[in-house]
């Protein structure tokens, strides 16, 4: 399976892809993360120009421009609805774990949303970087909380 290292400001991205769709997008440069997940091996590989071009104008500020993004997901039907909802959150803003389960009629499941974005196999296209804790504080975020800082602040205009 084909993957290719973007590094942007705001971090480095490492993306996977199978015929026309992404099925993975996490941050950093953890190829055996990627490998457990897909349980596959992973190659070099070059990204379509069009998808490339997408995440090169997220990187200058596009709000759209990871929408059209070909993905597919494997993950639970909770988790699918969990991941469809937080593409609702708009481009630099956030919404809590509790928020985010009563988006989607689970009022109790703050828990639950939360191991839901914790495996989140195609991050930044579905933003869990935008979820926060209850009180406001940045929280869980499978790349660390620095890379979620670094990419609120990206969506922000602060860097």
């Amino acid at each position: 399976m084909p993957f290719q290292q973007l590094t942007y400001e705001f971090g480095t991205l490492l993306v996977a892809w199978e015929k026309e769709h992404i099925v993975y997008l996490d941050f950093g440069l953890n190829e055996e993360r990627a490998r457990t997940y897909l349980q596959k091996e992973t190659d070099d590989g070059e990204l379509p120009n069009a998808w490339r071009m997408a995440f090169d104008r997220y990187a200058v500020g596009d709000r759209q421009a990871l929408d059209a993004l070909p993905c597919q997901l494997r993950v639970t039907p909770f988790a699918e609805q969990v991941l469809h909802a937080i593409r609702t959150v708009p481009f630099g803003q956030t919404i809590s774990y509790g928020e985010l389960a009563r988006m989607i009629g689970k009022p109790k499941a703050a828990r639950a949303v939360g191991g839901a974005l914790n495996r989140n196999p195609i991050a930044l296209i579905y933003p869990c970087h935008r979820v926060i804790g209850a009180t406001g504080k940045l929280t869980g975020f499978a790349s660390g909380i620095a890379h979620k800082e670094a990419l609120l602040a990206h969506e922000i205009g602060e860097n």
